[in-house]
């Protein structure tokens, strides 16, 4: 029986447990997930401050300045970032601000040193209609008690930055999953290796690592188990301190595909052995003591179109993440699509934008063995399933990788 697609992902999703967390130090916290709910214990800004070099004075007393009728102010104080202010403006006076110290108290508005001239302890205002927008308020952007980051919040740079304004040095974070990755087929040989006849090298291994490492997790590379039970057991047994166990190879029908009975001997329960996609139909799901063993194609492109498909989300889900999709958007063809499918197909394909308008390209050869391909794509071209062949110009759904 083949599974559709969304249902194959529902079933995988629903047996997937978000793994325990950790604190580090925030400065090793960049792509991993926050674990907890972060309340602010401070108005930010702190303390109204300036957002640019100039003079801090009474608003009203220049709202009507210009080069015709300069306004002239006694300077009273020079005020740099992190000093604290000692006079109070009143008026008739005003003082030299830096970007970021505190307003002093009296202060309704800062104008912009490029519209001032000083000379001496005189400073002579050109423009000052809109000064008091010049200030940013204390609390204008977080206020004290104010939930502003949430479980399962990607750590950006952004995030790493308010995080360490609002003092937070070792932050919860979600434990990045640990995957084992190991390849089967007796043709399969390590990279290292000289290529015999009908041999070829572990390529799937190293493709699907940066794939883990893409969606947050840790690859630890098995290496190969031919087309041995005996040994693809004992490789199985190797993974209990592994949070998932992803194979490739042996996930098909034939005489030498030998996954589904590996598992069997494991005691690894049955979740689904086929699934509506191309390329990547071979794949065989299962679960012992809530723990998922996902059995790959051994064709390149098709085990890496599957791993996008099913095993990423299960990779975000058990990271701590929400969002388990990538983006979509639609596009236009810019060459024809000849073939059609039963099942939903993905394409590597290159996207680009031209105007307001998306264009989408396919990208050389699709089979289920090909690498060059996967190389320069930044997209996936989504065919629906029963889809007629489509023409250049045609509207499709892409995903952005």
């Amino acid at each position: 029986m083949v599974l559709p697609l969304e249902s194959a992902r529902k079933i995988l999703l629903a047996a997937t447990e978000v793994i325990t967390a950790e604190r580090i130090p925030l400065e090793v916290c960049w792509h991993r997930v926050l674990a907890e709910r972060i309340v602010s214990d401070l108005d930010f800004p702190p303390f109204d401050r300036s957002p640019l070099d100039g003079y801090a004075l009474l608003a009203s007393e220049v709202c009507q300045a210009s080069h015709a009728a300069p306004v002239a102010l006694k300077l009273i104080e020079t005020i740099p970032a992190g000093a604290v202010p000692k006079k109070t403006i009143e008026n008739g006076t005003a003082s030299r601000i830096m970007t970021g110290a505190p307003i002093p108290q009296g202060a309704t508005g800062v104008v912009r040193l490029e519209d001032t001239e000083q000379s001496g302890d005189i400073v002579r205002l050109f423009a000052g209609e809109g000064a008091e927008k010049s200030i940013c308020r204390q609390g204008e952007e977080i206020f004290c008690g104010e939930e502003v980051l949430f479980p399962g919040m990607l750590i950006n740079p952004g995030v790493m930055g308010l995080l360490a304004a609002l003092g937070v040095a070792n932050p919860l974070v979600y434990r990045r999953p640990r995957v084992a990755l190991l390849a089967t087929g007796s043709e399969i040989v390590g990279i290292d290796q000289r290529l015999a006849p009908g041999k070829i090298r572990n390529s799937n291994s190293f493709m699907l690592s940066a794939q883990v490492s893409e969606a947050g997790g840790v690859a630890y590379l098995l290496g190969t188990a031919g087309d041995s039970v005996e040994v693809i057991d004992e490789m199985l047994v190797s993974t209990q301190e592994c949070d998932l166990v992803v194979t490739t190879g042996g996930a098909s029908v034939g005489d030498y595909d030998l996954i589904g009975e590996a598992f069997e001997k494991q005691g690894i329960t049955i979740l689904f052995e086929r699934v509506g996609i191309k390329p990547g139909m071979p794949v065989i799901a299962g679960i012992k003591d809530n723990k998922l063993y996902i059995g790959l194609s051994g064709n390149p492109a098709a085990a890496s179109i599957a791993f996008e498909q099913l095993v990423r989300p299960v990779l975000l889900k058990m990271g701590g993440c929400r969002d388990f999709t990538r983006q979509r958007l639609k596009a236009y063809l810019l060459e024809p699509y000849e073939k059609s499918s039963n099942v939903p197909r993905f394409i590597w394909a290159q996207w680009r934008q031209d105007g307001d308008q998306l264009w989408v390209k396919p990208l050389g050869l699709q089979g289920n063995g090909m690498l060059k391909s996967t190389c320069h794509a930044n997209a996936l071209i989504i065919i629906p399933a029963n889809s007629p062949p489509l023409a250049a110009g045609a509207e499709v759904e892409i995903e952005l990788l």
